[in-house]
């Protein structure tokens, strides 16, 4: 039971220290786990190069240079896709809902809030504010896992 405690623990704290990562750093965490990512892929790439295991090895250079080189770029492209989709997505419900004849202001609500995502997802700072959200969440998830482990 011990063991399961200090898990529990050591989960709870790394939620806690990885969401105030989040939180502080933003977007720039982002970029660590890219350039993590990249490494690693040139590293087993070469390992497989090494071990003459050639396609394998190839294939995971080529990713692990691509995710560093064009890492960014990529990033930047699919939030401005999804962004504009997530945008449209919103107009769309919102058109419904200012179509139907019974609404209120709370059917409002959830499609203004979309298109309102989407734009700064596509044209704003919408990816830090995703990532405060994700961190904070997190550190709450690791509070209340600490605090429960503690509790036992």
């Amino acid at each position: 039971m011990a063991k399961k405690n200090n898990s529990e623990m050591f989960s709870s704290l790394l939620y806690i220290i990885i969401g105030a990562l989040l939180i502080i750093f933003r977007s720039q965490t982002l970029g660590w786990a890219m350039t993590i990512a990249g490494i690693f892929f040139m590293v087993s790439g070469i390992l497989d190069l090494l071990k003459q295991n050639w396609t394998g090895g190839a294939i995971s250079l080529i990713i692990g240079i691509a995710i560093l080189v064009l890492g960014w770029v990529a990033t930047a492209i699919v939030l401005l896709v999804l962004g504009i989709l997530i945008a449209i997505k919103g107009i769309v419900a919102l058109v419904e809902v200012l179509q139907r004849k019974n609404k209120n202001a709370l059917d409002l609500v959830f499609p203004v809030l979309t298109i309102v995502v989407g734009l700064l997802l596509a044209f704003g700072n919408g990816l830090d504010i995703m990532i405060i959200i994700v961190g904070i969440l997190m550190v709450v998830d690791g509070v209340i896992g600490l605090t429960g482990t503690l509790k036992k």
